[in-house]
């Protein structure tokens, strides 16, 4: 079985649907300076409440929101200059700017909430009992090398997809949309995805969260909301101070608005991913925390440098990013 996400919904309010390639450009208009802004398919944000209903801002920008089918096509639009905006999780949003001098991260979205999941049946109960195990996870991924690392931090185990013994969590390598089915049909015990398959893998096919990303990074770091999704933004962007401090506070008003009303994000949640109503309201209880503020403060960048910290222990990053392109509040100017 392979689970399957229905095609994008457009509501009245946009005005234009334009197909690119493997990407879909949603224009939405509220002034004369425009902006680009990428995402994936699957790629859940605070945005998306803004995306549903552009009626919640009255900011002068018109959006020009471009999805993409895999995180690497939005990767590279990002670095080709394609995109003004890609919101992407924190591990990528640090390649970039490791990549290319022209990127910044902008702003911070909500955690990604991954977990790890097990069928109902399981007797697994714990991280430490993936030992001599099979996990299904998107090898590659920041989300996989923050597991490799935790794994091997809190619990001694490491983690590998070519390796197996009592002591190694032998890991495959499976699409996001293909973790369930990994879990489901037993070519693994156990699961590492985010929301919203991580809801769905709960409500629709019964299965158990064991660990949350969260829960496993509060007690090897002592910090509660890594890992995250961010916004990073082109040069040409950021110099272009009022449109990018207006798009920020879109940003902030459509996280607002999400944080605080649960039906507009089931709206957005069932119209833009098919989620259904059940599903929807798991993943909106753990993404509901998103920060408001217009800019980064200065717990959010430590929290992000703590982040980009771990990845280059794990190797996923050659060297630490340029933390001084970790736009903040004071960057900005703004309070």
């Amino acid at each position: 079985m392979v689970i399957t996400r229905p095609a994008l919904l457009v509501a009245a309010v946009i005005i234009i649907v334009i197909v690119i390639g493997a990407s879909v450009a949603l224009v939405v208009s509220h002034g004369s300076s425009s902006v680009s802004v990428g995402s994936i398919s699957v790629g859940v944000s605070s945005f998306d409440a803004y995306r549903v209903d552009p009626s919640i801002s009255n900011v002068p920008v018109k959006v020009n929101y471009v999805i993409y089918s895999l995180t690497p096509s939005l990767f590279d639009a990002l670095l080709r200059g394609e995109v003004d905006i890609a919101i992407l999780p924190a591990d990528l949003a640090g390649l970039a700017l490791l990549q290319s001098n022209n990127t910044y991260v902008v702003a911070v979205d909500f955690p990604l909430f991954q977990g790890i999941v097990v069928p109902a049946g399981s007797n697994i109960t714990s991280p430490a009992q993936l030992a001599g195990k099979t996990v299904a996870i998107p090898v590659g991924t920041g989300t996989y090398y923050l597991f490799v690392i935790m794994m091997k931090e809190l619990y001694n185990l490491t983690v590998s997809p070519n390796l197996t013994g009592p002591d190694v969590v032998h890991v495959i390598n499976a699409a996001p949309g293909n973790v369930i089915d990994a879990v489901l049909t037993g070519s693994a015990q156990a699961g590492v995805i985010w929301q919203p398959m991580l809801a769905e893998a709960v409500e629709l096919y019964h299965m158990r969260v064991i660990a949350t990303y969260q829960e496993m990074w509060h007690n090897l770091t002592g910090q509660e909301t890594a890992p995250f999704l961010v916004w990073v933004a082109t040069s040409k962007l950021v110099s272009n101070r009022h449109l990018l401090v207006n798009v920020l506070t879109l940003h902030a008003e459509s996280a607002e608005a999400w944080d605080h009303n649960e039906s507009l994000a089931a709206l957005a949640l069932e119209k833009l991913y098919g989620v259904p109503g059940n599903v929807s309201q798991l993943v909106w209880a753990s993404t509901n925390d998103t920060p408001t503020s217009v800019c980064i403060n200065q717990q959010e960048y430590q929290e992000l440098v703590s982040e980009w910290q771990y990845l280059v222990r794990s190797g996923f990053f050659t060297a630490m990013p340029n933390t001084s392109r970790i736009l903040t509040c004071s960057d900005l100017g703004l309070s």
